[in-house]
């Protein structure tokens, strides 16, 4: 409960500081929020293709990948598959 409410106070804090910088903070949320979706549904259609042909790497959904999926977009998404390899690999 305790980090929750630092992370809340973190982020809006954040926010605020994007927002005195002259930042459109509504813009940067939507584009997170929109960055999260689509790992989301490139994540489980990536995991979906990989177990139907009988692979092993495998990227949870979770707080982290949605998060790194968000702020990296599509590129975040090809480097949790590539860390997922490597240390599935090794």
């Amino acid at each position: 409960m305790e980090n929750t409410i630092f992370i809340v106070l973190f982020i809006g804090g954040f926010l605020v500081f994007l927002a005195a910088m002259g930042v459109d903070v509504v813009k940067v949320i939507i584009n997170f929020v929109t960055r999260s979706l689509l790992g989301i549904v490139v994540i489980y259609v990536v995991n979906s293709a990989i177990q139907s042909l009988g692979g092993n790497v495998f990227v949870n959904i979770n707080e982290i990948t949605i998060g790194v999926s968000g702020i990296l977009g599509i590129w975040g998404v090809i480097l949790l598959y590539g860390l997922q390899y490597y240390f599935t690999v090794t």
